[in-house]
């Protein structure tokens, strides 16, 4: 049971680190808000989603290639070779797509913001200098994960976001620059976080080494995932470039405001899981009775991602106005939709196992140009019918096409048995407990109310789900520690194969 051990250890270590970004986004979305205008939002999220977008395209999929190169290595030879050429290919590849966007960052401005954003040129200019040195950030990040550093890890992260906070409260209240402001506190936070992480590389890694056939092997191992990774982004955001041609900057604001609260959410609930879920399938597969296991973390997941994504749906509601001024008032009850849209999506964590086992990563392909076209076609239809509403639907329509896509995919390399009957019901009971508390509580309730109200359900959910297998594990705990050692010698080992047993 070490390896579920490991999961949830880990998984606990970063969701403190995770928790406390939250937190201090929570805290720093008045400054925001009131600093930002909603077509400001506007502006910031396309730029996002631009810079989201290279980054997946230049680094997408190679810290998980990495990560799996790893544990097929043995020696720390093979594994410094590893990972410089990793670290090469990444930085090489940066300045090889990122030089000619900023020389054309002037026509990136204009295709992407339009040409009513006159500064659009010297954003990309902030833009494009923090993309470059992210990439190498994120790297290192994977391979403090791989070693299982998560103290390290939460400690560096912890570091830049306090960096982070105080040159967006410098930047944007001293001295009142704005949208430059936040494009340049990002920059500088992410400088010193990605100097601090090299430093770390540099120190725990021996001599530079680097294998060209490595990364060439490497490469087309990450090349699906990059794929995938940009559709998924695609799917994530593309609704914003949607909204601008269709709708005013100012509603983009306002559904950038809803989707980053709901984006926030799902992080800082997957996050954890993830960072430590992409090593832990590995030792979960060379355990006895594997696809057993996985169904039950699949139980586990759907059951615990569920319960928190609903705790933040009903929250939202009475602590949302008091942080946000009115003109960002219109976001409140998207959230709930884009919530479990995320639901859906992080379904793929699951799914997608049996492809990354089998190294078979083509096959996620598949369900996330399944995921884009719904979205493109969704939203072109739906977004002119129902404005924000629209994408906000889009999104739980995506992500379903995107993961239960990827599990047809996947199905045949490994027959895990899900459990579709309990996870079915737990979806149903949160979805219906939602519509209860919001349509014919709520609107009874002041704000201490609707906070008690859902502190109890989502404490009601827990006993029902997990209640059962807490007290057998804490029954099997106190017998552990009440049984008596035995003097007895320990057994003798049985020798399965005779006619290797010595006489």
């Amino acid at each position: 049971m070490k390896p579920l051990r490991d999961l949830l250890k880990h998984s606990s270590i970063y969701a403190i680190g995770q928790i406390m970004t939250r937190i201090a986004s929570v805290l720093l979305l008045p400054l925001y808000t009131n600093c930002l205008t909603p077509a400001d939002y506007g502006i910031t999220a396309i730029m996002d989603l631009t810079a989201t977008i290279l980054s997946l395209m230049i680094g997408g999929g190679m810290v998980n290639a990495v990560t799996r190169f790893h544990f097929e290595s043995e020696s720390e030879e093979q594994h410094d070779r590893l990972w410089w050429t990793g670290l090469t290919y990444l930085i090489t590849t940066a300045t090889v797509v990122l030089f000619p966007l900023w020389l054309g960052r002037h026509v990136l401005s204009g295709i992407t913001l339009g040409t009513t954003v006159t500064n659009g040129s010297m954003y990309y200019s902030y833009a494009l200098a923090t993309v470059f040195v992210q990439i190498a950030g994120q790297f290192v990040d994977g391979y403090l994960r791989v070693r299982k550093w998560s103290g390290t890890f939460v400690l560096i992260s912890l570091g830049r976001l306090l960096v982070n906070v105080c040159l967006n409260v410098w930047l944007l209240v001293g001295m009142k620059m704005g949208i430059e402001g936040l494009l340049l506190g990002n920059l500088l936070a992410s400088g010193v976080h990605t100097l601090v992480l090299l430093g770390v590389f540099l120190k725990t890694r021996g001599g530079y080494r680097f294998s060209l056939p490595l990364a060439i092997e490497m490469v087309r191992f990450s090349a699906p995932l990059v794929l995938t990774a940009v559709l998924a982004m695609l799917m994530h955001e593309a609704d914003r470039y949607i909204l601008r041609a269709l709708v005013s900057l100012d509603d983009v604001g306002v559904y950038a405001l809803a989707h980053k609260i709901g984006f926030a959410v799902n992080t800082l609930c997957l996050l954890p899981f993830a960072s430590i879920w992409a090593v832990a399938i590995y030792d979960i597969d060379r355990m006895p009775r594997a696809n057993e296991m996985f169904a039950r973390v699949f139980g586990w997941f759907v059951s615990g991602i569920g319960i928190l994504l609903l705790g933040a749906a009903l929250t939202v509601h009475p602590i949302l106005p008091l942080l946000t001024p009115e003109a960002y008032g219109p976001a409140i009850d998207l959230i709930a939709v884009i919530l479990l849209g995320f639901f859906c999506f992080g379904l793929q964590l699951q799914f997608e196992v049996p492809a990354m086992l089998a190294k078979k990563t083509g096959l996620l392909i598949p369900g996330s140009i399944a995921g884009v076209a719904v979205n493109v076609v969704s939203n072109s239809l739906l977004i002119p019918r129902l404005g924000l509403w629209g994408a906000a639907i889009t999104g739980v329509l995506t992500y379903s096409a995107f993961s239960f896509t990827t599990l047809f995919m996947c199905r045949g390399l490994r027959r895990i048995p899900y459990p579709w009957t309990r996870s079915t019901l737990t979806l149903a009971g949160f979805c219906s407990s939602y519509l209860v508390l919001r349509f014919l509580l709520f609107p009874h309730t002041g704000i201490i109310g609707q906070l008690a109200f859902s502190v109890v359900c989502c404490s009601l959910w827990t006993v029902v789900l997990f209640g059962r297998e807490g007290l057998e594990w804490w029954a099997t705990r106190r017998q552990l520690a009440t049984q008596p050692v035995s003097d007895a010698p320990a057994p003798e080992a049985v020798c399965e194969d005779r006619s290797l047993c010595r006489t």
